[in-house]
């Protein structure tokens, strides 16, 4: 029973997505190969470039589809939670756990506040932005860094003239 309630939030997760599970009213309860097989595939096309976990790490997105292949297996050879025993439920379990993990972490519409004084002030405010805006303004600074490091400099404080 344990395993079978822990695979339905695992899809309810992965239907909903991170804070969202927790709060939806909808309960999907994916005990079963064919319930199984949709919620992975979701989750595998929401990795891509415009996708919820767009920003998952290289090794990161290893894992999460070794996992989900993982489950996969089980699925194909159990067909359901019920009929699987206890130590492949823990196996379920863990693999469940590995992708939960990533997932929220790389979630783009995750919210990360901050209280801090920004530059040039001593007030203390709070500054909120999704891990998807965050990442984005990284990735934009590394590439204007990248692009004014291979630019050669003509002007003439650069040159000496």
């Amino acid at each position: 029973m344990k395993g079978a309630f822990s695979t339905a939030m695992f899809c309810a997760f992965l239907a909903f997505g991170g804070a969202n599970a927790a709060t939806s009213k909808d309960v999907i309860k994916a005990d079963t190969k064919e319930t199984f097989a949709p919620l992975a595939a979701s989750v595998q096309s929401e990795m891509g470039p415009d996708g919820r976990y767009a920003y998952i790490k290289p090794d990161e997105r290893v894992k999460v589809e070794a996992s989900l292949a993982e489950m996969g297996k089980l699925f194909e050879q159990y067909e359901s939670v019920d009929a699987m025993d206890k130590a492949t439920k823990v196996r379920l379990f863990n693999d469940q756990e590995t992708v939960n993990a990533i997932l929220t972490l790389r979630d783009r519409d995750r919210l990360i506040c901050e209280r801090g004084a920004p530059t040039g002030s001593r007030i203390v405010s709070t500054s909120c932005h999704t891990y998807g805006e965050l990442e984005a303004a990284q990735q934009a600074s590394r590439k204007f860094m990248d692009e004014r490091l291979n630019t050669p400099c003509n002007a003439p404080s650069c040159t000496g003239r």
